[in-house]
């Protein structure tokens, strides 16, 4: 029975991958590659998820060679702050519904954050958004917070403990494949939130192991969806 919820916080809740994205393709193309966005998804194989270092390692193995990782990784960062700044930081459509019916329902479900952002960053999204007064704050699980990054279950177990439910009573949310994977090697079941209405980001999540891909928080009855898959057990 499913009793507690994880959600990756970027892309997944709070969609910046028009910034994350459009910085590495200004990147790209600064080392001679001029991919467009469904491009890079299949040549950069951490672009949705990263993590950024080896993004930033994978765009220098494809590109000219002319600078180092270390300048890669420099200017894909300085993109996505000055592209940061001109777009909202916002929850998904739908999504503070979807949490309100989840958190106010008598199921009783426990939820939590589970993302490898640092925790300057995720903090940021998290009050600028508006969903720091959301979550409790001891059941937001970051990047310093665990030793391995995902694919690794690390992320997913701690927020599986913190909720007090055991992993296989857990449901993730994620919108990249190695954040599924990350679910499913922690016990637990997960759900396809991509960003992009993308045949190989969908197949990507379903080869995973997403057992489900929806596009929209808002075609997504949450609690009805919780009663299917413990139907299933």
């Amino acid at each position: 029975m499913i009793k507690g919820i994880a959600f990756n916080l970027e892309g997944t809740v709070v969609n910046l991958e028009q910034a994350h994205h459009g910085a590495h393709l200004k990147v790209c193309r600064e080392v001679g590659l001029n991919f467009t966005l469904e491009e890079a998804i299949v040549a950069i194989p951490h672009f949705i998820g990263g993590p950024h270092k080896t993004i930033a390692q994978e765009i220098y193995d494809l590109g000219d060679k002319t600078q180092s990782v270390e300048w890669v990784s420099q200017r894909d960062s300085e993109y996505y702050e000055e592209l940061l700044k001109t777009m909202p930081i916002e929850p998904r459509p739908g999504f503070s519904t979807v949490l309100f019916r989840l958190q106010d329902s008598l199921l009783q479900i426990k939820t939590s954050i589970g993302s490898l952002t640092t925790d300057e960053k995720a903090h940021f999204i998290l009050d600028r958004s508006g969903l720091s007064k959301s979550f409790d704050p001891k059941n937001v699980v970051l990047q310093s917070h665990v030793k391995n990054l995902k694919p690794a279950p690390d992320v997913f177990l701690e927020t599986a403990r913190r909720m007090g439910v055991a992993p296989n009573e857990q449901l993730v949310f994620e919108d990249s494949p190695r954040g599924v994977q990350a679910a499913i090697a922690a016990g637990s079941r997960a759900i396809g939130m991509p960003v992009y209405k993308n045949r190989v980001v969908i197949m990507q999540l379903l080869d995973a192991g997403a057992e489900r891909v929806f596009m929209d928080w808002r075609e997504m009855k949450a609690l009805d969806l919780i009663q299917n898959l413990n139907a299933e057990e």
